[in-house]
Parts: structure tokens; sequence; C-alpha cells
């Protein structure tokens, strides 16, 4: 009995190996698997982390070439301030010169200024004696037509230019950006960006940088691809419209130096029992404008209006010209504001002021504000300078304005022992101003403040055919 015993144990011996063995090989197979998962998961996690940093790299780079876009347009209108207040300097350079000359030759003479209008004036008049050497400054090869020519160089062949190559290069910087980041974070892989239309209708030919080699996933080549959500480019070039023209003269109105420089100073004396309510009067007029072609203009003139009556026309005021200047940008004739004439008389001794300008003009020597002779005297004497006009700017499609520029990134690595890896992400870049005070809270997005910034957001949901 006993020796039955002892054969039956020993038949059982090592049924339980084979159970142990066989709770080891599926444990064996559970840990295979998951360390395939979580291989798969590292890998994909490590792919998702790099495209993130790629398209927010990519969206930053668009928002760094959009702010680059408005500083060149402040630079430009701030140019463009300097070159306003060039001719401004340089028609009061006439204007003081002439003056100076008029001083001189006491034509009028100051007492008769002093009499009339006071002491201040005759500081005024009698300080322009100084004056006479300013002349050459704003004469043709002076020191301010230099620096109006250099402004006008660096609007047109320093800024324009690199406006244009970053309006060209702003995608292709974004890719390559893209790219670099893809390389950072693959250092071992070949990263190819797959051959795509641009906007434009080129095609973008694909980077190679480092060779495969398998089996190793590390090397593992990574490829990508993007995919614009505008069917245009962002930003276009615009001509110098007349909206252009307003906001530079908005600008200009802020400079005092730049306002209209008009004033009259009527004498005190009733001097024609004709006409009692008239007056002496002392017209200074002055102004600097943007033309409709886009060039700056400045004219300062000053005349002394002298109260005359006759028997033919009655009262009328004799004009003395004291001081003039006229610095024309590339207007060959004055505009309609400012009255004058291309053949006045070198003195009057021949004939009569008021005869002469009844029969040769139709200027307004009754009860006129302007000072005609001395903006006749004003183009005879304007020198030319070179350079001048407005340049063609960039600025966000009006179909874009309240629109983001956005883009999708799809990218994808080749393994030899999984399936291929693909992530897609999104990114933007958008407008945003950033004020404490709220100031720019209202400001239409555009390229004229540098508040771009980029985000990361949700892939956009395709629609279904």
């Amino acid at each position: 009995m006993k020796y039955w015993q002892n054969t039956r144990l020993d038949t059982q011996r090592g049924q339980a190996l084979v159970l142990g063995l066989f709770l080891v090989m599926l444990l064996a197979v559970a840990l295979i698997y998951q360390f395939g998962v979580g291989q798969v998961v590292g890998r994909k996690a490590r792919l998702i982390h790099a495209a993130d940093a790629a398209a927010y790299s990519g969206a930053l780079v668009q928002a760094r070439a959009l702010n680059m876009q408005a500083y060149i347009n402040l630079t430009q209108t701030a140019h463009q301030v300097a070159m306003a207040h060039l001719v401004t300097l340089g028609s009061w350079s006439l204007f003081a010169a002439t003056q100076g000359q008029q001083l001189a030759m006491f034509n009028p003479p100051a007492h008769v200024i002093g009499m009339m209008f006071g002491a201040q004036h005759l500081a005024g008049y009698t300080a322009s004696a100084a004056a006479l050497g300013l002349r050459d400054m704003a004469r043709t090869g002076g020191q301010l037509p230099r620096l109006f020519a250099e402004h006008d160089r660096i609007v047109r062949h320093v800024l324009l230019a690199a406006s244009d190559a970053v309006h060209q290069s702003m995608q292709s910087s974004r890719d390559r950006a893209i790219t670099q980041v893809l390389e950072q974070n693959f250092p071992q892989s070949r990263v190819t960006q797959k051959t795509l239309l641009t906007q434009d209708g080129s095609a973008r030919q694909a980077a190679a940088h480092v060779p495969v080699r398998y089996p190793a996933d590390r090397f593992a080549p990574v490829s990508w691809e993007v995919h614009n959500h505008l069917e245009k480019t962002y930003a276009t070039r615009y001509k110098p419209t007349s909206g252009y023209r307003r906001f530079l003269e908005d600008v200009v109105a802020l400079y005092d130096f730049l306002d209209v420089r008009d004033h009259v100073q009527r004498n005190s004396w009733a001097v024609r029992y004709q006409c009692p309510q008239l007056r002496h009067e002392l017209r200074r007029r002055g102004r600097t404008v943007l033309n409709s072609s886009g060039n700056w203009q400045s004219t300062d003139t000053q005349s002394y209006h002298a109260l005359r009556s006759n028997q033919y026309i009655g009262c009328y005021y004799r004009e003395y010209p004291m001081g003039w200047g006229w610095i024309p940008g590339r207007a060959k004739v004055p505009g309609t504001d400012m009255p004058y004439s291309e053949k006045v008389p070198d003195n009057f001794g021949d004939i009569d002021f008021w005869r002469w300008v009844t029969q040769a003009t139709s200027w307004d020597i009754f009860s006129g504000n302007a000072n005609p002779l001395a903006n006749s005297l004003a183009a005879v004497g304007k020198p030319q300078w070179e350079g001048g006009g407005l340049v063609p700017f960039y600025d966000v499609r009006d179909a874009y304005r309240r629109r983001p520029l956005g883009f999708t990134i799809t990218v994808r690595q080749r393994f030899t022992d999984q399936p291929t890896l693909a992530i897609s992400t999104s990114a933007e870049t958008f407008f945003e101003p950033a004020s404490e005070n709220r100031r720019y809270r209202n400001e239409q997005p555009g390229m004229w403040h540098p508040f771009w910034q980029a985000h990361l957001v949700p892939n956009p949901v395709k629609k279904e055919d």
C-alpha cells in the first residue's frame, strides 16, 4: 500500500512546473506587449512635442515678420515727417534770407513796420538782417536738400527693399524654422519637407540633411508638410492712396512747427473815408502740405498791404513783399491755394500796381487774404530738390482683416518595427494690442503696430464633401 502511494506521488511530480512555465510565458508576452505599447506611446509623445514646438516656432516667425513690417511702416512714417520738417526748414530759410534782403533795401522801411504794427513786428523784421546766409542752406545742392535726398534714398532703396524682402521670405523663413526645430528634436534623423505648392503657385523642394540608418529607431526618418488656412498671402502691397495721405497729414498735425502759419496784424488807424472799415495789414502766410502727388512742399511769405484808393477802382491793397520762400518738392507750379503770376514786373515805376494787377491777373486786391506778389517771387526763385513722393507699403488684406494667419503641419516618422506615426498640429499668428492703459484696444489688425503674437490652436475641423 505504501509502495503504491509513493508511486502515485512520483507520477504527479513536475506538473506545477508546467503551469509555472505557462504563467511565465504569459507574463513575458504581457511584458513584451507592454514594452511595445510603451515604446509607441513614447515615440508618439516625442513626435507630438516636436510637432507642437515646430508649429509654434513657425507661427512665431510669422509674428516677427509682421511686426517687422509694422516697424518698417512706422519708420517710413518717421522719414516722411522728417522730410516735411526739412522742406519747412527750407522755406523758412529762404523766407528769412529774402526778408533780410528786403530790410537792407528799405522795401518796406523798418520804421514803417514798427510805426504801423508795433515793436514786436519791428524786432522780428530787423532780426532778419542776420539771416542772409541761410539762403545757401536751402538752395539746390545745399545742406537741407542733401539731407532730404538722403531720407528719400532710405525710404526708397533701404526700407522699401527690406519690406519687399520680408514679405517674400516670410513663408520660406517659417518653413526653415519648422525644419530646424524638428532637426533639433531628431538630431540623428533625416528631416524632409514634402514638396507642396505655395500660395504663389511655385513648388518648394524638400531638404535632406542626415542620412538614414537602420534598424535603430532614433534614425527613423521624419517628413512633414504644411497646409495654410488662407488661400492667398496674408499681406499685400498697397499704393499710397488718399487714405495713406490723410494718415500722414494726421501725424504731421501733431507737430506745431508744421502747423499752418497764417497770421494777420491790422493797423488801428482809419485810413480812407471811402472804406472806413479797412486798415493797413501785415499778412503772414505759411503752410506745409502733402499734395495729391505725394510730394511735400512748404511755402512761407509775408507782405505789407498798404491801403490805397483811387477814382478808378476805389479802395484796394498795395502789396509790398517782405519775405518769401517756396520748396516745391517735385511740383512745377504752385497749387490753386497759392495765387501767383509768372510774369511780374521788376518794379512798378513804369506801371501802376493796381493797373497791372487788373490787366494781367485775377488777384483779389480788394478784400483778399493772400500774398500773391510774394508768391510770385517765391515761384520764380524756387530751388529744385531731388527726391520726394510716397512709396508703396504692405498691410493685411482687407478680406483677412478679422482673421488670424494660421496653418497646420503634419509630421510623420517612419519606423521598421511599427506603422508610421503621423501627428497634425495647428498654430496661428494673431493681433493682440498690448497696452496697460488700453490705449490701443480698439486698434484694427494691421501692420502699423507691432502687436502680432503666436499660439497653438486646435486643428480645424475638416468639412465633409
